[in-house]
C-alpha cells in the first residue's frame, strides 16, 4: 500500500536522523567548556531535553501526555534513563568519545536480548549468541587494541552499565507504545522524571559553565537536539516499524561517533579499532534479527 510504504520510509528516516544525532553526543561532550564536568553535563541535557520533550508532547497528544505517569513501569524506565545517562557520560570523559559510544551502543542490545528473554521466557537462539559473542569481541578488540584513548576499566564498566540503562528504558517505551500511549509522551516522561531525580547532583557539581557563550551552546544542543529531537524521532520510528529493525538502523550511531572522534577529536582509532567496530556491527545486526 502507498500509505503503508510513505509511512515505513519516513519512520526509516526518523530512527536514521536520530542515529546520527545520538552519534554526535560524545563529541560535543569533548568540545564543552573546561569546567564543565560530565555529571553537571548530563544533568543540565536531560533537564532541558526533557523539558522540549515535554513541550512537544503536550503539542502533540494534550492530557495523553500524563498517562505514563500513572504507570508504576515508567519509574522504572526513570531509572533507566538515569544510568544511562550519567553511565555513558563519564564513560566518555573517562575512555573517549569512540571507546564509550562503542562500548555503551555493543552492551545495549545484549542487555535487550536478555531483557526479552526474560520477559518471554523464549530462549535465545543459535543466530542471538552468535550476534552476542561478535559483539563482546568487537568491543573488546577496540577497547583493547583499537584506539589510542585510555581504555580506564571503571570508564568500561559505566558505558555497560549505560548500556543496560539503555535497553532498560527502550524496553519500557516499547511497552508503553505497545499499549496505546503517545511515543514522545512515554519518552517525556522517563526523561523528565530522570532530570528531576537527578536535579540534586547540581547542588555539588555547579552549571555555572551554561552561562558561558559556547557553554550555553553546547547545553541547547544536547539537551534539545539530542535528547529533545532525537528520541522524538526515536519514539516515532518505534511507532511503525518493529524494535529489530530500528535496532538495526541506530547501528548508524557508533560508525557517526567514531569518524567524529577521529576527525574532529583527533583519537586515533587503529585499523584494529576498525576491525572491532566492523565485528560489533555484525554482531548487533545478528543480534537485532531475533530481539523483538
Amino acid at each position: 500500500m502507498p500509505g503503508s510504504h510513505r509511512r515505513h520510509l519516513l519512520a526509516t528516516l526518523a530512527v536514521l536522523t536520530a542515529a546520527l544525532l545520538f552519534g554526535t553526543t560524545g563529541t560535543v561532550l569533548v568540545n564543552a567548556p573546561d569546567t564543565a564536568d560530565a555529571i553537571s553535563v548530563g544533568v543540565v541535557r536531560l533537564l532541558i531535553g526533557g523539558l522540549t520533550l515535554l513541550t512537544v508532547s503536550a503539542m502533540s497528544v494534550g492530557r495523553r501526555m500524563q498517562a505514563p505517569w500513572q504507570r508504576p513501569l515508567t519509574l522504572v524506565g526513570v531509572v533507566g534513563v538515569a544510568c544511562f545517562q550519567l553511565g555513558y557520560f563519564v564513560a566518555v570523559a573517562r575512555t573517549g568519545v569512540a571507546v564509550g559510544t562503542v562500548v555503551t551502543i555493543g552492551s545495549g542490545p545484549v542487555f535487550s536480548g536478555v531483557i526479552h528473554a526474560a520477559l518471554t521466557r523464549s530462549p535465545s537462539g543459535r543466530r542471538w549468541l552468535a550476534g552476542t559473542a561478535l559483539s563482546v569481541l568487537g568491543v573488546a578488540t577496540l577497547g583493547l587494541a583499537g584506539t589510542s584513548a585510555t581504555a580506564d576499566p571503571i570508564g568500561i564498566l559505566l558505558a555497560v552499565l549505560a548500556g543496560l540503562g539503555w535497553a532498560v528504558f527502550a524496553t519500557v517505551a516499547k511497552h508503553h507504545i505497545d499499549a496505546g500511549i503517545d511515543s514522545t509522551a512515554s519518552m517525556a516522561a522517563m526523561f523528565a522524571g530522570a532530570a528531576v531525580a537527578l536535579s540534586p547532583l547540581l547542588l555539588w557539581h555547579s552549571p555555572a559553565w551554561v552561562l558561558t557563550g559556547s557553554g550555553a551552546l553546547v547545553a541547547v544542543y544536547l539537551g534539545a537536539i539530542t535528547v529533545g529531537l532525537a528520541y522524538t524521532l526515536y519514539g516515532i520510528a518505534l511507532r511503525h516499524l518493529t524494535t529489530p529493525t530500528v535496532i538495526t538502523l541506530t547501528l548508524l550511531e557508533p560508525i557517526t561517533a567514531a569518524v567524529l572522534g577521529a576527525v574532529v577529536v583527533h583519537e586515533n582509532v587503529r585499523p584494529a579499532g576498525w576491525a572491532g567496530i566492523a565485528l560489533v556491527l555484525v554482531g548487533l545486526v545478528l543480534t537485532a534479527t531475533v530481539v523483538a
